[in-house]
């Protein structure tokens, strides 16, 4: 059995190490969704109270905002699959530590019966000695 819990403890860390890659994405897809939106935000501020310097880019800068519009589309899109995948990676994570702790308990039960089945045989064999019978009789 404790070749089964080395198994199962390789799939928990291989569970946990998905489940921290997916989280390090969400992570990453957050902050650069941050960015968009600061950009995004002096951009609108920038065309709602336009200066000297500003006039000549006011199209490119509308067009521009254009632009980050559709990559945070995107990236929310990304965004909300990644989390999808984060959550779906962390519930397999607890079923295998659950798993794993299942098969812990079943390794230490049948540990404990086969001491249990050892100091039988011990008592029996003792007891027979103690009549005066063989081990082998019984």
């Amino acid at each position: 059995m404790a070749r089964s819990s080395k198994k199962v403890s390789r799939l928990v860390d291989v569970f946990h190490d998905l489940e921290t890659t997916e989280r390090a994405r969400v992570g990453e897809l957050t902050r650069q969704i941050s960015e968009l939106r600061s950009s995004q935000e002096d951009i609108i501020a920038t065309l709602a109270n336009p200066s000297a310097v500003h006039e000549p880019f006011l199209a490119l800068m509308s067009r521009s905002l254009g632009n980050i519009q559709r990559r945070l589309q995107r990236l929310s899109n990304e965004h909300a699959a990644v989390l999808a995948r984060y959550a779906a990676a962390a519930a397999r994570t607890r079923a295998a530590n659950s798993l794993l702790a299942d098969v812990r308990a079943e390794e230490s039960r049948k540990s404990e019966q086969r001491e249990l089945e050892a100091l039988l045989e011990f008592q029996q064999a003792t007891a027979a000695q103690g009549r005066g019978k063989s081990t082998r009789s019984s």
